[in-house]
């Protein structure tokens, strides 16, 4: 495996769960707005999901993001791949995470 670079100011580590459905749109919204930031500084953007609810957030926020920057004339597109990851010093249970990458349509 490779050396897991956290600083890389390209990716992004989408939470799962939020309790309540009020913090959960607001987090897609701001989500959605780091993407666009992302994208506007480094043209690039990582969003590494573990688990259903952290890939169904990750999608909610960038089907939001690709509206906004539709309306600048920006189309973003996405593809996906998985990649294993450890959390902290755990290094006896990796987890499989999915990795979407976030660019522009050439």
């Amino acid at each position: 495996m490779e050396h897991e670079n956290l600083d890389d100011p390209t990716t992004l580590w989408i939470k799962g769960t939020i309790p309540d459905r009020i913090e959960t749109k607001s987090y897609i919204r701001k989500t959605a707005n780091a993407i666009l930031a992302t994208h506007q500084n480094h043209g690039i953007v990582h969003m590494r999901c573990v688990g259903p609810p952290s890939l169904n957030n990750a999608i909610k926020s960038i089907i939001v993001a690709t509206g906004d920057a539709t309306t600048k004339g920006v189309e973003l597109v996405m593809t996906a791949c998985f990649k294993t990851v450890y959390f902290g010093d755990d290094k006896e249970n990796p987890k499989t995470a999915i990795v979407l990458k976030i660019f522009e349509r050439e």
